[in-house]
C-alpha cells in the first residue's frame, strides 16, 4: 500500500480521536509536553493530579495503538476518499488559526477552500420560504460566477439552496462543514449535493468518521463556518436561530456581516433585522456583498456572461460558463468540463478570437473585459 502519511500524522490522528480530550484539554497537554509525539510518548500518570482530566479521560489518553497501527488506520481513511490535515501543516486553512478554539484537525473529502480567492459564508433558516431558497440560490450563484468560493453547513432550506445554486455553474465552489463525522451525511436527503462537493469544492469535519451528530456539534461547528469566510450572508433567520451563532462568531471574529432586509412582521426575518441594528450591511444584489468585502468589478459579470453566451456553442458555452476574472489553468478546465484535451484548447482558441478570454499567462484563462 503507498504510505500517504507520515508517523506526526499518526500522533496526530491518535490525539484527536481520544474522545472527551477536547480544545481545552488538548490545549494544556500541547503546552505541558510540547508536541503531539511527546504526549503520545509520555507517562501520563502524573496527570492524574491535574483537575481537568478525569479518569475516563486518562483511560483514553494510556489507549495507545502503535504508530503503525495508527497509519493504517489513516492510509484505510485514504482509500476511502478521506483526507486528514492537522494545525502542524501547511495544508491547515490559515483563516483558522486565529479563531477562537482552532478545530486541532479537520478530516475532508474533495479540497480544502483556496486561500487565494475570497470566500462568503450563506447561511439562514431551515424552515424558509420559497421566496427565501430563491434568493439564497441567486446569490450562491452569482457570487460563484465572480469567483467567490461558498461555505455553509449542507443544512435545510438556505444552506443547502446557496450551495445548490453555486453547484449550477460549472466552475462554482462550494464547501459544507458538518456537525457529524465527514463520512456521514446529513440530512441525508442532500445525499447528491455531499457528492457533488467532494468534486466541486468539499465537505470538511472537525469531528473523526464515525461520529454521528449531536446538537452541540452543530452549534459549535458554525465557528468554522464564519472562520473560513471573509463575510456571513444571513437570509432568513429567525431570532435564536443557528444562522445567528454563525453571525455572532462572524462579528467576535472581525468578519463582514450582510443582511438580506425583510418585513417587520415576518418572524423569518427578526433575527436577520436584529443584525441590522448591530452594523449589519444591507445588501439586496450579489455586487453589494463583493464591494463590502472591497471586491470592485467595473462590468456586470453576469450580465455580460448571459449577453456573449447567446453566440456560442453547447461546448463553448460550458467552458465560457466556468471562467472567472482569476485565471483558471488549462488542466483545470479539462478536469472540471470532462473534455479532451485537444477539445478544450480549440475552444479555448474560438473564445480568444471572439475577444471573449485572454491567456493571462502560463495557460491560465480569464474573462476579458469589454471595454
Amino acid at each position: 500500500m503507498e504510505q500517504h502519511y507520515k508517523e506526526h500524522h499518526a500522533y496526530a490522528y491518535w490525539l484527536t480521536t481520544r474522545q472527551g480530550i477536547g480544545y481545552q484539554k488538548r490545549r494544556y497537554l500541547l503546552q505541558h509536553y510540547g508536541t503531539v509525539q511527546e504526549i503520545y510518548e509520555a507517562n501520563l500518570r502524573e496527570l492524574e493530579t491535574v483537575p481537568l482530566f478525569r479518569t475516563k479521560d486518562l483511560l483514553q489518553l494510556q489507549n495507545k495503538p502503535g504508530p503503525e497501527r495508527l497509519l493504517e488506520d489513516l492510509e484505510q481513511l485514504w482509500q476511502r476518499g478521506i483526507r486528514f490535515c492537522w494545525q502542524g501543516e501547511d495544508c491547515y486553512p490559515e483563516r483558522l488559526r486565529h479563531i477562537e478554539e482552532p478545530p486541532f484537525t479537520l478530516f475532508y473529502r474533495g479540497h480544502l477552500p483556496r486561500e487565494d480567492r475570497p470566500i462568503v459564508a450563506i447561511v439562514g433558516g431551515r424552515n424558509a420560504s420559497y421566496e427565501g431558497r430563491e434568493i439564497a440560490r441567486n446569490f450562491g450563484r452569482q457570487l460563484a460566477e465572480n469567483g467567490i468560493q461558498i461555505v455553509s453547513g449542507l443544512a435545510r432550506g438556505i444552506d443547502i439552496a446557496a450551495q445548490r445554486g453555486t453547484l449550477e455553474l460549472p466552475g462554482g465552489q462550494t464547501y459544507a462543514v458538518l456537525g457529524t463525522g465527514i463520512d456521514q451525511c446529513y440530512p441525508r436527503q442532500h445525499i447528491e449535493e455531499y457528492i457533488q462537493m467532494q468534486n466541486k469544492g468539499g465537505v470538511l469535519s472537525e469531528y473523526a468518521p464515525g461520529t454521528y451528530g449531536h446538537p452541540g456539534n452543530f452549534a459549535k461547528r458554525n465557528r468554522i463556518i464564519s472562520g473560513l469566510a471573509d463575510g456571513v450572508l444571513v437570509i432568513e433567520a429567525r431570532k435564536g436561530s443557528g444562522s445567528l451563532i454563525t453571525a455572532s462568531c462572524a462579528l467576535e471574529q472581525g468578519k463582514e456581516i450582510f443582511v438580506v432586509p425583510g418585513s417587520i412582521v415576518n418572524r423569518s426575518y427578526e433575527g436577520g433585522n436584529e443584525l441590522l441594528k448591530s452594523g449589519g450591511m444591507v445588501v439586496t444584489n450579489a455586487r453589494d456583498v463583493m464591494d463590502g468585502l472591497g471586491i470592485f468589478v467595473d462590468t456586470d459579470l453576469s450580465a455580460q456572461k448571459k449577453k456573449n453566451k447567446v453566440m456560442l456553442e453547447t461546448a463553448e458555452k460550458i467552458v465560457y460558463a466556468m471562467l472567472g476574472f482569476d485565471g483558471i489553468h488549462i488542466s483545470e478546465i479539462v478536469a472540471k468540463t470532462g473534455l479532451a484535451v485537444p477539445k478544450v484548447m480549440e475552444i479555448v482558441l474560438s473564445l480568444e478570437n471572439k475577444g471573449l478570454i485572454a491567456d493571462v499567462g502560463q495557460h491560465h484563462y480569464a474573462l476579458k473585459l469589454k471595454d
